[in-house]
């Protein structure tokens, strides 16, 4: 379905800008320090589920 894609595609764009938004984050403050890295591993993880759905769904047509 299309509505699928679209939404896989947005879960993708979403995990990236995590990631960017967590690298671009690091200071040396301990709190921004776990902020960025709890950015980071969130934009991997959103990053490995949207390419798992897009990889299911373009098996599965």
């Amino acid at each position: 379905m299309n509505t699928d894609r679209l939404t896989h595609a947005l879960l993708l764009i979403a995990g990236l800008l995590l990631l960017i938004n967590g690298i671009c984050a690091f200071e040396q403050n301990p709190i921004m320090l776990l902020i960025s890295s709890l950015l980071i591993i969130g934009g991997i993880c959103v990053l490995v589920v949207a390419i798992k759905f897009i990889w299911h769904n373009t098996r599965k047509t």
